[in-house]
This record gives structure tokens, C-alpha cells and sequence, in this order.
């Protein structure tokens, strides 16, 4: 008897099913086996691009560099936390903080908060793939709760007193029309007050895919960009001696590290995969890492290369391609530009990275170092 979920694990079948919404939607979900709804990552077509032209009002050219200089803060003050003690945990110390903290910010979370913006993170995350575990996915839910009700809280805040963040740029967006054009549940004859709430959910959804997909997978992209920095001496040397071959190097990085390593779609009629025939409603599992190191695309995939710039399927492609990977692609940019001037010699103080079994993400829970500390300025 065949299962219900087939292993997409070659470049081109990636491609081709991601490039294919009509036969392999993600409308039904996104994990295998597991109903749970993600917000705009799972959402049908046409809604989905919709979706991501609101959120991308977020993500202009002037908020893009807005971003940028609130990143570079954040790294610098990431790093001087660090910088004269010669050694840390670099996944708690530096890849946690720093994509957590420019969310933080464009979302509006509290500095106070930002502890419990961690822990509900992590908790959510956590219950990919632990529906047996009913401890797990227990936490999952109450983080999922809290996070709501506080975000509902800075959503209204906004509606009163806009600020230049995210939260209030899709909030303006909302009440130009734009969620309940698509939204079916108001076409179906909800009151105002009952749209409102809709809309609300509607933002608490994409706040909730904003911090779980850019907090998880830059802070594990990061961490193992510096795996791959301290395994593979010889290509940091390259980047320390021409700096201009970092943007290419954190393709490499997406490319090796794969930060998330599968989503699913399902079959809306028979299809036929590399000869296997697939039946309407059966998932089909793509498997990010291994179409990333697909012998017949990269040559020597397994080895590490700041030079190759790769045409990589790391943030997905077609209509799912990643909404934040513009934002992801400077924040490994500027991580990798500051660490490698301040820290150049940075090495492992252990054995190297302690990764926690998940199918959605790399998950490196781990990773001491040190380095040759920064003298304090008298």
C-alpha cells in the first residue's frame, strides 16, 4: 500500500511541483499530514498573492534601508554584549538576538517583551511534528494564544496611534480595504464589527508567520554560516581578503545550510513525479537540503564555496518564493560583515553545533565559540 506523502528530493522536482499551484497546491496545508493553517504561506491563489502584496508594503525601498540601519544597530550592540569576554554560545549569544530583535522592532514588541517573544516563538516552532507529543503541542498552543492577545493589542494600538513600523503599515493597508476585499467571510454578509474581527485574526495570522518563518530560519542560517566560516578556513580567508564576494557567500550559505527543510503541497488531481504516479489528495513532502545539494545542478555540492553563487532553492521558488528573502539576504549580510571584521579568528570552544531533530528547520540549539576578545575603550 503506498502512503499518502511522497519525498520530492531532486532540484527539478522541487521546482516543478513549487512552479505548479494548479496541480500541487499549498491551499490544504503546508506540513505533511497536519491541518493546521499558517496563514499566507498555505493560502490558495489568487488570495495568496494578495496576501503578499500587502505585507510587501512593508518592505519598500525606504523601509528596506530603514531596516538596514535598525539591523546594524542591533548587531552592533549584539556584538559589543559579547565582544570582550573571547568566548559565547553563538546560537543564544548572537543568532538568537539578532533576527528576534529586528521583528521585535518592526512588529512592535516591548523591549521588556522581548524575552517572551523568544519563548513563544520556540514553543510554536516546537510543535512541528510532535503531534504525539500532547506536552508539546500544549505550549505550542499557549504561546500561540498569548502571542495573539498581545498582538491584537498593538494591532489596535496602531488603529489609534500609527508609527513607522510594520504592524502599522498593514493596519493602514487593512482599512483601505484591502483584507476584506479578499476576505470571504465578509463577502458572506458579516457586520462591521464582525469584519473588524476577521481582520484582526487576518493580521495576527501574518504576525505570527512573520516571526515563526524570519526569526527561525535567519538564526539558524546565521549559525550555520558561521559553521561554515570556522569548517572551512581556507573560503573565510577569501571573504576576509575581498569583502565584495559576501553577498554571493551568503547564497553559498542559504544554499548549504538549507535554514528550512520542507513544506508540502497537495495533489488536486493525478500526476506523474520521476515516473511514480501521485494521486489526487496525496501530499508531496519537498525536501529543501537535498534539492540543494542535487549533484546534477551544483558541481561538488556537499563542499562549501563562497564563489559559486548558486541558484539555490533555499527561500523556495515560484509563486511561494520567500516574502522576506530581500530582508534575510541583508541580515545575513551585515551578521557576516561585522563578524568578520570584529571576530575573524572565531573558532569552535566544543565540538562544534548541537542540532535538535525537526522536519521544518535546522534547528541548531548550540554552537561555543571563541575568539580573540575586544579590548574594552578606557
Amino acid at each position: 500500500e503506498k502512503s499518502d506523502v511522497w519525498g520530492v528530493s531532486m532540484y527539478d522536482g522541487v521546482v516543478g511541483v513549487s512552479k505548479n499551484q494548479d496541480l500541487f497546491t499549498s491551499g490544504q496545508g503546508v506540513r505533511p499530514n497536519n491541518p493546521a493553517r499558517l496563514g499566507v504561506i498555505d493560502e490558495p491563489e489568487p488570495r495568496h498573492t494578495h496576501l503578499r502584496r500587502l505585507i510587501n508594503k512593508g518592505f519598500t525601498p525606504r523601509m528596506v534601508k530603514l531596516w538596514e540601519k535598525k539591523f546594524r544597530e542591533i548587531t552592533t550592540e549584539t556584538l559589543d554584549a559579547i565582544a570582550d569576554k573571547g568566548e559565547c554560545d553563538f546560537v543564544e549569544d548572537i543568532a538568537v538576538p539578532l533576527p528576534l530583535l529586528l521583528i521585535a522592532e518592526m512588529i512592535g514588541i516591548r523591549k521588556e517583551d522581548r524575552h517572551r517573544f523568544h519563548e513563544w516563538s520556540d514553543a510554536m516552532i516546537a510543535g512541528d511534528g510532535n503531534l504525539h507529543r500532547p506536552e508539546i503541542i500544549a505550549r505550542a498552543g499557549a504561546a500561540f494564544l498569548e502571542y495573539s492577545t498581545y498582538v491584537k493589542e498593538i494591532i489596535e494600538e496602531r488603529r489609534r496611534e500609527p508609527k513607522d513600523d510594520l504592524v502599522s503599515i498593514l493596519v493602514n493597508a487593512d482599512d483601505e480595504g484591502i483584507l476584506g476585499r479578499f476576505d470571504v467571510a465578509s463577502v458572506a454578509g458579516l457586520d462591521s464589527a464582525e469584519h473588524m474581527d476577521n481582520a484582526n485574526n487576518e493580521l495576527v495570522m501574518m504576525c505570527v508567520l512573520l516571526m515563526v518563518a524570519g526569526n527561525e530560519t535567519t538564526r539558524n542560517a546565521i549559525s550555520g554560516g558561521m559553521q561554515c566560516l570556522i569548517e572551512n578556513p581556507g573560503e573565510r580567508d577569501k571573504l576576509l581578503r575581498d569583502p565584495s564576494l559576501l553577498p554571493g557567500a551568503c547564497e553559498e550559505i542559504v544554499r548549504w545550510v538549507s535554514p528550512v527543510h520542507s513544506f508540502s503541497r497537495t495533489a488536486t488531481a493525478r500526476a506523474e513525479l520521476r515516473g511514480q504516479r501521485v494521486e489526487e489528495g496525496q501530499q508531496v513532502l519537498m525536501l529543501y537540503p537535498s534539492a540543494n545539494r542535487d549533484e546534477d545542478v551544483f558541481a561538488d555540492p556537499d563542499r562549501f564555496d563562497v564563489g559559486r553563487r548558486p541558484a539555490h532553492v533555499g527561500f523556495g521558488i515560484g509563486n511561494h518564493f520567500c516574502l522576506r528573502a530581500t530582508r534575510a539576504r541583508m541580515e545575513l549580510r551585515v551578521a557576516f560583515e561585522e563578524l568578520l571584521r570584529r571576530f575573524p579568528d572565531m573558532t569552535y570552544a566544543e565540538d562544534g553545533p548541537v542540532l535538535r531533530p525537526s522536519s521544518l528547520v535546522r534547528s541548531c540549539v548550540e554552537m561555543k565559540v571563541r575568539y580573540t576578545p575586544e579590548k574594552c575603550a578606557a
